[in-house]
């Protein structure tokens, strides 16, 4: 199976192959793949050159509502109480927050300060990954499923602290086509219902949402559901082991390297981002119905059990392809970014960022943190009793 996304070509699914056992986790400090501890600190009162204050001045907007009244200036504040010296450089188009942070490591800085939504932060992270350039965040965005994740407040002089902080910790990404992904990746529904919603917020957003091109994205989506079904899908998947082939029927298979993605919808709640494996949530035998309701429950960061019959596993790569001559589109971060067929691997230790300190009784997603423990055995049961039916 190739790697990336490319023109899926037609075929003969093979039959599945039996994986051996998901290697065990022990209670043990992190480390990246040299053998280096995760977490490490950062005087960011000392830093030179400063950090650099990557902004997006059009950040809180949803559906042309604003959803974040606080703004860059705000942020600006927010830093200087902190004590954080920096630089402040405005987003001017999509990608340029990419074009920025590379800039900024050119520049010898050690610390980038994203201050945006979730789109800013993931192109930040883009130009980050690979380098010792630190993260912070500071959120003015709508979700921020990744400050969730972190622990960083949505309280921008709180966000400002945990920054000041200096507590940086080597988080995971996964990569698909070449890109990075912070929260998730995934094919089929969610991915193509991601690729609508952004259509329609750009127009609404750009203040033509009754217009009737804002009428054909909405006929479009509800085509595509009425459209999609259960395909057949063949997967490979790695968990560094052995490597198993499944055949299932599935209107989406999520890969997620965090709880959390678009809408905060909680869908691989236990998903770690420093574990350096992916979480692969495979909806199998369950209805475009079905899912979307799950998906309405998990919505802002609630957990929900999922449908019965979805199985989740723990893997370093997953190749994805659709049976025939059938696309499915694929996603990551909530970006659409082309179709089936499709590898999803994990990148360990790819980033570092500035993290919070989980509430009392709030569920964390770093084993950083502490002596927290973590069952990785995973049922497949439900999954093999279907794959007959496939």
């Amino acid at each position: 199976m190739s790697s990336g996304i490319q023109n899926a070509a037609p075929g003969v699914l093979p039959d599945p192959v039996e994986a051996g056992p998901e290697p065990p986790r022990e209670r043990q400090e992190p480390q990246d793949t040299q053998g280096l501890p995760r977490r490490s600190r950062l005087d960011v009162t000392r830093l030179d050159p400063p950090a650099a204050l990557i902004f997006n001045p059009q950040a809180g907007q949803k559906l042309g509502v604003t959803t974040n009244s606080d703004g860059a200036e705000r942020a600006q504040q927010a830093l200087r109480a902190a004590g954080i010296p920096f630089q402040a450089f405005p987003t001017q188009h999509a990608g340029h927050a990419i074009d920025l942070a590379h800039e900024a490591v050119r520049a010898g800085r050690k610390l980038v300060v994203a201050a945006g939504g979730d789109g800013t932060v993931e192109e930040v992270a883009q130009g980050l990954a690979g380098t010792e350039t630190a993260l912070g965040i500071l959120p003015l965005g709508s979700v921020m499923n990744m400050a969730r994740a972190l622990c960083v407040p949505r309280d921008l002089e709180e966000a400002a602290r945990v920054i000041a902080a200096g507590n940086v910790l080597a988080i995971d990404a996964g990569k698909v086509n070449d890109l990075y992904f912070l929260e998730a990746a995934g094919v089929g529904l969610d991915a193509g219902l991601f690729a609508y919603f952004n259509r329609l917020d750009k127009l609404l957003g750009d203040g033509i949402g009754k217009a009737p091109p804002a009428m054909r994205v909405l006929r479009g989506a509800l085509r595509f559901l009425r459209r999609l079904g259960a395909p057949r899908l063949l997967l490979e998947l790695d968990n560094g082991v052995s490597v198993r082939q499944l055949r299932v029927r599935a209107a989406q298979v999520t890969v997620a390297n965090g709880p959390f993605v678009g809408a905060a919808y909680t869908i691989a709640p236990d998903a770690q981002i420093d574990d350096g494996m992916l979480d692969v949530v495979i909806f199998h035998g369950v209805g475009v119905p079905r899912l979307l309701l799950h998906l309405a429950l998990i919505a802002r960061g609630r957990r929900a059990d999922p449908p019965r019959v979805a199985g989740t596993m723990r893997v370093r790569r997953i190749d994805v392809r659709a049976a025939g001559r059938r696309r499915l589109p694929v996603h990551a971060d909530g970006e659409a970014i082309g179709a089936t067929p499709a590898r999803f691997e994990v990148v360990p230790a790819a980033l570092m960022v500035l993290v919070g300190v989980p509430e009392d009784g709030a569920a964390c997603t770093w084993i950083a943190s502490g002596d927290r423990d973590r069952d990785l055995a995973h049922d497949l049961t439900s999954l093999e009793a279907g794959r007959g039916a496939a």
